[in-house]
């Protein structure tokens, strides 16, 4: 019985599967296959995640332990809070609040921001 022969999408390099999955010649060949594509992935998606990440960590660096946390708009906007960008919406009293991973952030009059830990 003949074994099939195939290419290893890395190298190109033609090798015999010991498993009917096996794609790759030598698992350090799908390591490095697998960390390029995910590279690629994270560049391309680099310019809204850093930021989105940055106001995460700003959200944190303020709550520390605290359920939620009042402070003016323009407090958050010295710190380099990048407004527009937000994950999803969220109800609270009803209402579709912006949402940054697990914090809510309410706009209060009087440019106050209600910033909550769900």
């Amino acid at each position: 019985m003949k074994r099939e022969v195939r290419k290893d999408p890395l190298t190109g390099e033609e090798f015999i599967p010991q498993k009917n999955s096996q794609r790759f010649a030598t698992p350090k060949n799908r390591i490095k296959y697998n960390n390029a594509k995910a590279s690629k992935i994270n560049l391309e998606r680099a310019f809204i995640d850093k930021p989105l990440h940055a106001n995460r960590n700003i959200l944190k660096q303020i709550l520390e332990n605290k359920p939620e946390a009042t402070i003016h708009r323009e407090f958050l906007r010295g710190k380099g809070y990048n407004f527009p960008l937000f994950t999803h919406y969220d109800k609270w009293e009803g209402l579709n609040v912006p949402c940054i991973y697990e914090y809510m952030i309410i706009k209060l009059p009087n440019l106050q921001i209600k910033i909550l830990k769900k």
